[in-house]
């Protein structure tokens, strides 16, 4: 009987810490509110706005867009920064980009950078569709 008590209480205690391990995900620092992409004969436009949902300020916000295929395979990177040296808490930022096309590109995501080159958590990153 006291072994079986023993055992109920080591399992008790082992779930308990099993659960303690499990980190809830991190909130992502950088959502993306709107984006498009657009041919423009052998350029892409980038259009959009993002807003900072963390909660400390980014410096110099840097975006990298992944130009991606058909079957979602990586083909190129290309990153822009943003005008906005200090983006708070809260606020949004308007982006504007036009860059080189990628031959078979079809699809574009977005990742973040701050000025630090620290890759920040960003949601609501695509793929999206380049039109």
């Amino acid at each position: 009987m006291r072994s079986r008590l023993l055992a109920v209480v080591a399992l008790a205690v082992s779930m308990c810490a099993a659960d303690a391990m499990r980190k809830a995900p991190k909130p992502p620092d950088l959502e993306v509110l709107a984006a498009s992409a657009r041919h423009n004969e052998d350029r892409i436009s980038l259009d959009g706005r993002v807003r900072n949902t963390g909660e400390k300020a980014i410096s110099s916000l840097t975006l990298a867009f992944d130009f991606l295929d058909s079957d979602g395979t990586l083909l190129t990177t290309q990153k822009n920064a943003i005008d906005e040296e200090l983006l708070e808490p809260g606020k949004e930022a308007v982006f504007r980009f036009e860059v080189d096309a990628p031959p078979r590109a079809i699809k574009v995501r977005i990742n973040a950078f701050d000025g630090n080159e620290r890759e920040l958590r960003v949601a609501k990153a695509g793929p999206f569709v380049i039109d």
